[in-house]
């Protein structure tokens, strides 16, 4: 089911299936990729109850062994709406018998969408539903047009806010784990868009406690700036070598398994916690130029 926001600036349309957003629209112009399946099949995802890939796809806890693919299962799966009008939805997605089989929790998740003029906040919200202590990932995966209005991929550009020393930790492609014993303190403040800068996968850096990344280009004044607090790592991505027109820019509270994980959940690297009855919410915000 299809839920339009809209306002004198914006049209977003999100999806209940994965609680996904579809379309970010200024005037004319289509601000988010739009799926095509030759490239990616898949706008905006949801990352819940993992962010990235698992080694060899699964995990122990209490003795047992679990499967689950990248990102988790929350993508790809019916949330319930809770409630909509034309500034605001919410959505719910709670454990079922076939979620038990992957993720022993019992769980409430909610992902809202709220317009304010020319910004889009998005809001994820976690309660742990069960009697044991609950570990959990969740992120954001959100894919922008390249190029926005003109130009080519390679007239754009991304911008990273604030300007401080980091941690790069670089992803093995093959597995999509990440290679923590290569892991690099850096100062990034700008990359030129090029496909080669993708070509050991995504770029991985923790952020800062407060952070704004924004996509822009040398031609017009057509962009995106993606902001957010207290979420512990970001992500850039565009398919490689694919020439696929669009890049994302993910900020994370979870990310993918370190290559030498001994698989258990409850310590994963950047794994949250919950307690029983407790409550978890992070947000970011999407600002269209």
């Amino acid at each position: 089911m299809k839920v339009t926001l809209e306002n004198e600036l914006l049209t977003v349309a999100v999806d209940s299936f994965g609680a996904e957003m579809h379309s970010i629209l200024k005037a004319d112009t289509e601000y988010l990729w739009q799926a095509d399946k030759a490239y990616w099949a898949r706008h905006a995802p949801v990352l819940f109850p993992i962010v990235g890939k698992l080694k060899d796809g699964k995990y122990q806890l209490d003795g047992k062994t679990y499967q689950m693919g990248g990102h988790g299962f929350a993508r790809d799966n019916e949330f319930k709406l809770v409630s909509s009008d034309k500034q605001k939805v919410i959505f719910e997605l709670v454990a079922s018998d076939e979620s038990l089989k992957h993720y022993p929790f019992h769980f409430t998740f909610r992902v809202s969408y709220e317009l304010n003029e020319n910004q889009i906040k998005v809001r994820y919200e976690v309660k742990n539903e069960d009697e044991k202590t609950m570990a959990f990932g969740v992120g954001a995966h959100p894919a922008f047009n390249v190029p926005l209005k003109n130009g080519s991929f390679e007239d754009y550009k991304l911008t990273i806010s604030p300007v401080e020393k980091r941690t790069f930790i670089p992803l093995d492609p093959p597995t999509g784990t990440l290679k923590l014993n290569q892991k690099v303190e850096t100062e990034v403040s700008e990359f030129a868009l090029s496909r080669e800068l993708f070509n050991e996968d995504a770029l991985v850096f923790t952020s800062s406690d407060e952070m704004k990344i924004s996509l822009t280009n040398q031609i017009d004044d057509a962009g995106v700036t993606v902001s957010w607090k207290n979420m512990p790592y970001f992500g850039l991505w565009s398919p490689y070598p694919a020439e696929a027109p669009f890049v994302c820019i993910e900020p994370w509270c979870g990310i993918a398994d370190d290559e030498a994980t001994d698989g258990e959940l409850s310590t994963k690297f950047g794994i949250n916690t919950l307690e029983p009855a407790a409550e978890f919410a992070c947000e970011y915000t999407i600002a269209i130029h």
